[in-house]
């Protein structure tokens, strides 16, 4: 067949119409606007990704910064807490150490005591023999005195002047 009216053989899956061709110039111009406007738009999207990385990387750090002030307190409270318990043994020995003056206080106080009235005891004893012997010895007094007679009262101090002529020197 040789003519004008000559048809094109064409396959019987694909169909040229309308839609096929609009299809064909969008993604055409897709992919052109892809090749001039994408390197710059990727450079964006990659500015923005980096700063929102920058920022969320910051909020870690900061996050990194405040957890580890936090272990910081918490070993030194553990510090402190161990402290706590040398300062407690501490003070329980202060306070014993304390029980323990005040014990000897108290006994030195009743060792004072004692010694007081057991002195006072052997003072009271003393005073007793004192005055049961001044007593015995002016009653046996008395009764040698009321014993002696007149006879043997001028004979005894005969005897008495005898004896200091003798021990006084001769003239």
């Amino acid at each position: 067949s040789s003519g004008i009216n000559a048809e094109w053989p064409l396959r019987p899956g694909i169909v040229l119409d309308a839609d096929v061709l609009a299809g064909a110039i969008l993604f055409t111009c897709t992919y052109g606007l892809g090749k001039k406007i994408g390197p710059m738009v990727i450079d964006g999207l990659d500015k923005y990704t980096a700063s929102i990385e920058t920022t969320m990387s910051e909020g870690k750090q900061v996050q990194i910064a405040a957890y580890e002030e936090a272990i910081a307190e918490e070993k030194a409270a553990i510090e402190s807490l161990q402290l706590a318990g040398d300062i407690f043994h501490i003070k329980r020995e202060l306070v014993q150490i304390e029980i323990e003056a005040e014990y000897r206080r108290r006994i030195k106080t009743v060792h004072t005591e004692v010694k007081k009235r057991l002195d006072y005891q052997v003072e009271l004893e003393n005073t007793k023999k004192a005055f049961i012997r001044n007593h015995i010895v002016a009653w046996l007094e008395k009764e040698v005195i009321a014993s002696i007679s007149a006879e043997q009262e001028e004979a005894n101090i005969n005897q008495c002047i005898a004896s200091l002529s003798l021990l006084a020197p001769s003239q």
